[in-house]
């Protein structure tokens, strides 16, 4: 495991939410910690002279840009971390320092509750072997789960797990919208798996539209994904209007069966957390 005790981590966007989340960390686990963000008086530039580990921990809308004005003053020796949610183009553009390059993207918002069993993904990109397992197991450390990949197969698999579940939830809200049914008044006659899909719309728009859409439109795969679903809803559209059931059993027992077992256990899964929400619904 890499020594802590005896490096500078500098933190990129140390302000914000997730920077100050992983400064505290860093610090924590012994590294002296420098910050740079919009309002302090140290500069990236000279917070990555004097730092060893150097965390790009900016907006995603603004992570391309940021990184790309300061890959040429990363040194040789460095290592240099981005935390986003997108890593291709990302690990790409810090691919052109000098410094061993990984892409991190935790799966948790900034939290100041226990690590544990929180997952983290990291993407090496120019590094050595020893470089990238060291650094997996600093956050192992405090109990993290740690997931190693490309930066391409993790683009790929945030189409499933970040973008097409985004879209659905923003979507719902447009159709809420739309209908001028307010979730309050939905809410009144919902059924527990509904009243868990409203509370995930609301979720969803309680916090920074940029994140989502950056997500979204930043994502290589996106534009792939949105032509696919608009030929299947297409193909819907004309088999609703012409009342073909079949069609759409059909389709509903091809994903049944390409399912297989999962469905079940997620059935199971989901009855747990049906049932902690009813008790929580009832005390209120």
């Amino acid at each position: 495991m890499i020594d802590l005790s005896n490096k500078t981590v500098g933190v990129i966007g140390g302000k914000g939410k997730t920077g100050s989340q992983f400064a505290r960390l860093f610090r924590k686990l012994g590294a002296d910690v420098l910050v740079s963000d919009l309002r302090t008086r140290l500069s990236n530039e000279e917070l990555i002279s004097r730092s060893d580990i150097v965390v790009f921990s900016v907006p995603l809308h603004l992570s391309e840009e940021i990184i790309r004005a300061q890959v040429g003053n990363l040194k040789s020796g460095q290592i240099v971390l981005d935390v986003s949610s997108l890593k291709t183009k990302q690990v790409k553009m810090m691919n052109k320092g000098k410094a061993e390059v990984i892409g991190m993207h935790p799966l948790f918002g900034p939290t100041k509750r226990s690590f544990d069993g929180l997952t983290l993904i990291l993407c090496p990109g120019n590094c050595r072997k020893l470089t990238s397992k060291g650094v997996g197991e600093i956050f192992k450390m405090v109990g993290m789960k740690v997931v190693e990949m490309s930066a391409e197969e993790h683009d790929k698999l945030m189409t499933v797990v970040q973008v097409v579940p985004h879209l659905k939830t923003i979507l719902a809200g447009e159709l809420l919208r739309h209908l001028g049914i307010h979730p309050d008044k939905s809410r009144e006659i919902s059924t527990p798996i509904y009243r868990l899909e409203l509370d995930i719309i609301g979720r969803i728009f309680s916090q920074e539209g940029m994140l989502y859409s950056s997500i979204v439109a930043g994502n290589p795969n996106t534009k792939d994904l949105l032509k696919f679903l608009k030929k299947t809803v297409d193909s819907y559209l004309k088999e609703v209007e012409t009342g073909n059931v079949k069609a759409l059993d059909k389709r509903f027992s091809n994903v049944q069966k390409f399912l297989g077992k999962f469905s079940q256990n997620a059935f199971d899964e989901s009855e747990q957390i049906i049932n902690e929400m009813q008790k929580w619904m009832s005390k209120k």
